[in-house]
């Protein structure tokens, strides 16, 4: 995988990790020791600070500053979140340096071996006044309405330019759910498979963005469908109100997606089948009952 997409991935590993401690580890502080050397170290709540001339292999802190002694190595990353990371006096972090809503202050003699990232630098003001897990819970709710807006604008332009597309995708979802599931998998496997193998090549520069692009567009294509799917189910009695469906089904994904925890990954799982229901008829071009393929024997039953 090339480095350029492995970053935001890596991140994103991170802060899941990062927040997985937090809500399992606790809040208990104690400095470094000599004997804690080539570990990985946490807090949250309030600041992290490396004793002097200690050695770890990461270190992350959720709520507070994150401080390195003088003479302090980090053999692997630093991950702040409404937090600053200080380096004193020749303190070196060999990985790369990540922190959300702080700073990146050095003294002399300090190195970052890296990258260095910061991200949302004058949130600080958010992360005091709503606290970790909330000011992210409001980016996260910030993210996924920019999201639906463009999914709405798209969804429009598709309905108007390919209506009998939109409508064979929501039909197979419907009509092949498990297949449509898996075909989802299969696409998701195929590209991470393709990336894989071609990252750094020649072969790879090419393919991997033409890859991408057609798997965003095959996502939003489903992602509209499975919308119109769900306005469908709300309201049977309108078989043909697709644009009435279409807003039904988009409103009632947003409510989920602001479930705090689960509610991006129900919206993912349900784009995974859209995903899924418009490679498994082409984009549109063939219809679910054509295909013969069957995964579960409730499928094509009637209702």
């Amino acid at each position: 995988m090339s480095s350029t997409m492995w970053k935001p991935l890596k991140w994103l590993l991170i802060g899941l990790l990062a927040l997985f401690m937090a809500l399992w580890v606790g809040s208990g502080y104690r400095p470094v020791q000599a004997d804690d050397a080539h570990q990985d170290i946490f807090k949250i709540g309030s600041d992290l600070v490396i004793a002097e001339s200690q050695t770890v292999d990461n270190a992350f802190t959720i709520g507070g500053d994150l401080v390195l002694r003088p003479n302090v190595t980090i053999d692997g990353d630093v991950f702040a979140i409404g937090g600053t990371v200080e380096l004193q006096e020749n303190a070196r972090i060999r990985g790369d340096t990540l922190t959300i809503g702080g700073q990146i202050i050095r003294d002399e003699g300090a190195v970052i071996d890296g990258d260095e990232l910061i991200v949302l630098e004058g949130a600080r003001g958010l992360f005091e006044r709503f606290g970790v897990l909330g000011t992210l819970y409001l980016f996260n709710a910030v993210i996924w309405f920019l999201t639906f807006v463009v999914a709405a604008i798209a969804g429009l332009l598709l309905l108007l330019l390919l209506p009998g597309h939109v409508d064979a995708i929501a039909a197979a979802v419907h009509d092949r759910p498990l297949t449509s599931l898996v075909y989802g998998i299969g696409g998701v496997t195929a590209l991470t498979i393709l990336t894989v193998l071609t990252g750094g090549s020649a072969l790879g520069a090419i393919a991997i963005p033409l890859a991408n692009l057609v798997a965003l567009l095959t996502a939003l294509l489903g992602c509209i469908s499975v919308c119109v799917w769900l306005g469908k189910q709300l309201q049977k009695r309108q078989p043909d109100a697709h644009f009435r469906h279409f807003w039904l089904g988009l409103l009632l994904l947003f409510i989920v997606s602001l479930i705090p925890a689960v509610g991006g990954l129900l919206v993912s799982l349900f784009a995974l089948f859209g995903f899924g229901a418009t490679i498994l008829v082409r984009y549109g071009t063939r219809h679910a009952a054509d295909t013969s393929i069957t995964l579960d024997r409730f499928e094509h039953q009637p209702e």
